[in-house]
C-alpha cells in the first residue's frame, strides 16, 4: 500500500479568485496575473503565466481584462512598472462604462478587505 496513490481525482489548487485574476494581452501575446491592488488609476499586477513571447516594456500600451459580478470587461493600459513578475498599470482612457465597473470593483474590493481585516 506505500506509495499507491488512493485519490479518486486529479486535485486543483485554487489560485486566485475570478476578481483578483487579470489576461494582460501584448498584442496577440496574453499573461495570467492575480491583481494586487487597485486604484481609480491603475493596478499592481503579479504574474502567474506568461507566453514566453511576451516582452513587458515600461511605457508599453496593452489590454487588461478584468472581472466583476461574472461581466468580463477590457481596459486599455499602459506599462508604467516592470519589476520581475511585479508589473505596474496606468489605466488610458477607460469609457465611462469601464470606469463604472472599475468603481463598483474598486467598492467591493474596499469593503471586503475592511471586513477581512477587522477594520469594520
Amino acid at each position: 500500500m506505500a506509495g499507491e496513490n488512493k485519490r479518486r481525482s486529479d486535485r486543483v489548487i485554487p489560485v486566485v479568485n475570478d476578481d483578483e485574476a487579470v489576461v494582460i494581452r501584448v498584442g496577440q501575446q496574453q499573461a495570467l496575473g492575480k491583481m494586487l491592488d487597485l486604484s481609480e488609476g491603475g493596478t499592481l499586477v503579479y504574474l502567474f503565466l506568461v507566453d514566453h513571447e511576451v516582452v513587458f516594456e515600461e511605457h508599453g500600451m496593452c489590454t487588461l481584462t478584468l472581472s466583476y459580478r461574472n461581466k468580463v470587461f477590457d481596459v486599455p493600459s499602459k506599462i508604467c512598472r516592470v519589476a520581475g513578475r511585479l508589473l505596474g498599470f496606468e489605466f488610458v482612457d477607460p469609457g465611462d462604462e469601464t470606469l463604472h465597473m472599475l468603481g463598483e470593483k474598486l467598492i467591493r474590493m474596499e469593503v471586503e478587505w475592511m471586513r477581512i481585516s477587522g477594520k469594520g
